[in-house]
């Protein structure tokens, strides 16, 4: 396998190497075309802003109505000079606080007393003591602004000063603009911002992006030491110049971006060393190649390990396969960890001798119970009509004695049992459903002297639609459970059944005197927790059996108040037995 991998490598080498050193040397250049673009739109960026919030504090009417007064040159009260602290404090802190990168300061003279305040005011003598006033002077007075280095708080409670990139803007009077007189606004921002953008311009470790003015003097620089060294014997390119020029300096090749940021007389250069550029592309070729081989290498080694493993475990299947042929159902293969295609075989090989084990043993099983399931099928259909025989004989033998209240009970207890059992059937007509409640009443009103009241409100055309069996009666049965069963205190026990439709759903309502029920009680008797169901009829299995045949919208729910009775409602579609037996079945 080796000879061929070494064969493949060689020719993807001599073939595409040329195009991907190519592509590595453009991709590199467009990354440095990129990084020098950006940089260069950021700072303009922060100039354009610094120049747009000058032209903000020129045109605000508070700073323009008191710097333009009058009585603003000459000596004024120190009430209304404190009037103009405040009004134009407030004006300033208002456009400081949206724009919080920059500082904005204003120049007035010396003799008003917030002179001093060294923050956003400062003395006119601050910008004539600079070196170079008098250029600025003449940029300001031309209607231009002026770019320069300067020493700035960054904040009100700051007491150092840092380095600070200012633009200087000539306040002219609105009515009046370029005349000769005017007052100067400052608006800066932390020479580290442009240092920053500097910075991340370089691509090279050797590499050298500054701010240089129209003197051809290093302003700012991402490489203070080397730069430093380049200008003091060299002259920098300046203006805008092609880019990837190549110039020499100080006996080092380097390609030049060099622009003009707008209207500042400043240019951003940008120094890449060619072979610390091209040397990129070199250390790329080697770590490309040393890449390939150690990836070769990783192949071969790991396809030699899973050829070994795969075929060993195929090879292990292969004879519990063959056991399996022979008749032995205990084998079983020992899953492991891996995860893999052989793995989910093997585990699909162990389902399938357990699963024949399972029918082996379930037919076996069904075999042997075969018959005593047929005959408990036979004992099933001969209950319950023995059951009805039985009862039907007491009833005649009642009769034939003129035993009537034997007679009533038997026949309510047939019918009852007729109604409950409905011959397997899971469907009973609400006529049918309301008879077999009023039969259970009638049988508990044997035992407990006729306390037990029951009244009916039902819409006669629903009578012969179609619902659940038993799922009126076991509400009847709590009320009387629940009321004159439970505690001695109560005597009678009044109910009143209601069966109206609900546009095209029936609502059926059971309504009692009892003690009633809590929050919790009325939650817990609906929980539909299946771990939690009764057996039988409970109000749970009501609810569960509701919501399973026609849907979550349908159900049980109570309302009560302890002390004044219960309500309960139940809710199911409004259908013919034909359309129920259609859904059900």
């Amino acid at each position: 396998m080796l000879p061929p991998l070494i064969l493949l490598l060689i020719i993807l080498y001599r073939i595409f190497w040329p195009y991907l050193i190519g592509d590595y040397t453009d991709v590199m250049r467009s990354s440095e075309e990129k990084s020098y673009d950006q940089a260069v739109s950021f700072l303009e960026s922060y100039l354009q802003n610094m120049a747009l919030l000058a032209q903000i504090v020129e045109s605000n009417g508070e700073i323009q109505s008191i710097l333009f007064s009058d009585d603003f040159q000459i000596s004024q009260p120190l009430n209304e000079q404190y009037y103009d602290f405040y009004d134009m404090n407030r004006a300033m802190d208002q456009i400081e606080f949206s724009n919080s990168v920059y500082r904005i300061c204003l120049y007035v003279p010396d003799d008003i007393v917030y002179s001093e305040n060294q923050y956003f005011f400062y003395g006119e003598s601050r910008l004539t003591e600079r070196n170079d006033y008098e250029e600025m002077a003449e940029v300001l007075s031309s209607g231009n602004d002026y770019i320069a280095i300067s020493e700035e708080k960054t904040s009100s409670s700051s007491s150092s000063l840092t380095q600070m990139v200012t633009l200087y803007h000539a306040i002219f009077k609105q009515a009046n603009l370029f005349s000769d007189s005017f007052w100067v606004c400052s608006i800066s921002v932390a020479s580290d911002r442009f240092q920053s953008v500097m910075e991340n311009t370089d691509i090279t470790v050797d590499g050298l992006t500054c701010l240089v003015n129209a003197s051809g003097e290093v302003v700012l620089s991402s490489n203070e030491e080397l730069s430093a060294t380049l200008s003091s014997e060299n002259d920098f390119p300046g203006g805008d110049s092609a880019a990837w020029e190549q110039v020499a300096l100080s006996g080092t090749q380097y390609y030049v971006f060099c622009d003009e940021l707008n209207e500042t007389g400043w240019s951003m250069l940008t120094l890449v060393p060619t072979g610390e550029f091209y040397q990129q592309s070199y250390m790329f070729r080697s770590l490309f190649l040393s890449l390939l081989v150690i990836v070769i290498l990783i192949i071969v080694a790991d396809s030699a390990l899973l050829s070994r493993n795969y075929v060993s475990r195929l090879r292990f299947l292969s004879a519990k396969m063959k056991d399996l042929e022979g008749g032995d159902l205990n084998v079983r293969l020992q899953d492991g960890q891996q995860g893999d295609e052989i793995e989910e075989v093997y585990r699909n090989f162990n389902l399938m001798v357990a699963e024949v084990r399972h029918l082996m043993q379930e037919q076996y099983k069904l075999g042997k119970s075969v018959q005593e399931a047929e005959l408990r099928a036979l004992q099933a259909q001969i209950n319950p009509h023995f059951l009805y025989n039985t009862l039907d004989l007491v009833n005649w033998i009642a009769m034939d004695y003129h035993a009537d209240e034997i007679e009533a009970i038997t026949w309510n207890l047939a019918r009852f049992y007729r109604l409950s059992l409905n011959h397997g059937k899971s469907l009973i007509s609400i006529r049918e459903e309301v008879e077999h409640t009023q039969v259970y009443v009638n049988l508990q009103n044997y035992h407990y002297d006729n306390q037990i009241q029951m009244t009916t409100e039902i819409d006669e055309e629903l009578l012969d639609l179609a619902c659940l069996n038993i799922i009126l009666q076991p509400f009847v049965e709590n009320s009387i459970v629940h009321g004159i069963v439970e505690d001695s205190r109560i005597t009678s026990c009044h109910i009143h059944i209601s069966i109206h439709r609900e546009q095209t759903d029936i609502l059926l309502c059971v309504r009692d005197d009892g003690p009633g029920m809590t929050v919790q009680q009325m939650e817990d008797a609906v929980s539909m927790d299946s771990r939690k169901l009764e057996k039988g009829y409970g109000i749970k299995n009501i609810n569960f059996r509701i919501k399973l045949c026609f849907g979550e919208k349908y159900g049980v729910h109570y309302d009560s108040t302890p002390g004044k009775g219960t309500t309960a409602y139940i809710l199911f579609p409004a259908m013919s037995m034909a359309e129920a037996e259609n859904i059900l079945m």
